[in-house]
């Protein structure tokens, strides 16, 4: 599709006209001032988003036209087609292991926030201090989305959280 229409923007004493195009995926409109993906001897063009998603631009120049300009920066487009952003292991947050998630910051976080809200302190044998484990309530492999619930974790000293184990056959 040749450019849907032209905008006139106020440049000093006169005006320049701007280009405004429609991504021919989704129909949103591009100005020609922003980056898109085009192939003007067919008249296509792309938004930046459904050309990361067709596989027509890299992830370097979409993480750039949205701004994300570190280098540990990371972008891919998941099984439903949604574009996910994140900073860190250039593996997608979908594809990393349990060991994986269990080093990550987000991970270590929900730890913190569990002992935070025990007040450091085993909730089956009120033991405060010392070592300690967050507990995942609802199991870390089995319940994927309750992962990172506070709600789902419980404070438990390095025995409880044995007994716990041991008790459920886990």
């Amino acid at each position: 599709m040749s450019y849907f229409r032209t905008e006139y923007h106020r440049n000093g004493d006169g005006y320049t006209p701007v280009l405004i195009f429609r991504c021919d995926t989704c129909g949103d409109e591009i100005s020609e001032m922003r980056m898109r993906y085009e192939e003007p001897e067919n008249n296509y063009h792309l938004c930046v988003c459904c050309a990361f998603k067709l596989g027509k631009i890299s992830e370097r120049f979409f993480l750039d036209a949205l701004g994300y300009g570190i280098s540990s920066a990371h972008a891919a487009v998941d099984d439903n087609g949604e574009i996910h952003v994140w900073i860190g292991s250039p593996t997608p947050p979908w594809k990393r292991s349990n060991k994986q998630i269990r080093n990550s910051a987000k991970y270590r976080a929900w730890r913190q926030a569990v002992f935070e809200r025990d007040n450091y302190t085993c909730q089956k044998c009120g033991k405060r201090g010392g070592e300690l484990n967050a507990h995942h309530i609802k199991p870390f492999a089995k319940y994927k989305k309750l992962r990172f619930e506070v709600s789902n974790g419980i404070t438990l000293c390095v025995p409880c959280h044995k007994k716990e184990h041991s008790k459920k056959g886990d």
